[in-house]
């Protein structure tokens, strides 16, 4: 089966247009199809646990949702699933989400080159793209890179994954200010066009950023902030990221992004730019009370 749309609705941010893409397979049980569906509407928070699922993926994404309930949780019921679903890749998956979510970046990576290294093929492509993301949150940029090349040499492609890796690729450009006004540029342009959502803007709004685009930038978040964008059910899910955002443009203007900063502190206090600052202001306080003593 060819899943390239469904993948295509997926990474472009289409949560809603995904579910309808896997409804057209009817009744077809596919872990790929499963995979996509759930990923789908835990980004809409719309997912429910099933408890009555025989799909061994279905009871792993049941244990995954009830961690991102207590995110300090211990993860032996997600690894019990995950064992009893083969430890597919698709399964893994998940596994690696939710260590990195709690900061073991050193397990997550372990256990998605144990999936990217399996005899499954299904599903290494998605792996591949959440240990690089791993892989460059714990600032690794050149692990990133070796991944992805070998990746690129080892295994046979298909059409369905290009997006997953042109994103792995973008990421890695991304962490390193490469091809910002070139292929990153264009991929990123070509995908708001062709899929406009809420992530492919935000994605052409990075990019913008980058480059002290100032005038491209404010035209993108205007846009959404418009009624279009902001009735959409994405918009829940990208709000936040929006405002980091805004908050890079108005300090790049030259203004002061103090409102802006307790806004996203107080509407996501997780979110990264958040970590980063009070990481930041802590550091600031230790070295004045070191200089003050």
């Amino acid at each position: 089966m060819d899943f390239f749309a469904v993948k295509q609705q997926f990474y472009t941010g289409n949560y809603e247009e995904t579910l309808t893409e896997v409804a057209k397979f009817n009744k077809t049980q596919d872990d790929t199809l499963t995979y996509y569906k759930n990923r789908a509407l835990l980004a809409l928070g719309q997912f429910s646990p099933t408890n009555s699922s025989s799909e061994a993926l279905d009871t792993v994404f049941d244990a995954y949702y009830h961690f991102l309930q207590d995110t300090s949780s211990d993860l032996a019921k997600l690894e019990q699933a995950v064992d009893a679903a083969g430890r597919s890749p698709l399964a893994l998956n998940l596994l690696v989400t939710a260590l990195t979510i709690q900061g073991d970046f050193s397990k997550a990576l372990e256990v998605a080159v144990e999936g990217i290294d399996s005899d499954q093929v299904t599903g290494t492509a998605e792996l591949l793209l959440t240990a690089i993301q791993v892989t460059l949150l714990n600032n690794q940029p050149s692990l990133a890179t070796t991944m992805f090349e070998n990746f690129q040499a080892l295994q046979e492609q298909s059409s369905e994954d290009e997006i997953v890796l042109n994103l792995a690729e973008s990421y890695i450009n991304f962490n390193l200010a490469k091809e910002v006004t070139s292929s990153n540029f264009y991929f990123y342009d070509e995908l708001s066009q062709t899929f406009p959502s809420w992530k492919t803007q935000l994605g052409l709004l990075s990019l913008h950023l980058q480059q002290a685009n100032l005038p491209e930038s404010k035209a993108i978040i205007d846009l959404l902030e418009s009624d279009f964008y902001t009735s959409k059910p994405e918009a829940a899910v990208y709000n936040a990221d929006l405002l980091a955002n805004k908050i890079t443009y108005t300090i790049l203007s030259g203004k002061d992004a103090s409102q802006l900063r307790a806004d996203l502190k107080q509407l996501k206090p997780t979110h990264p730019l958040c970590v980063v600052d009070e990481a930041n202001n802590k550091a600031f306080d230790q070295i004045v009370a070191k200089y003050s003593a």
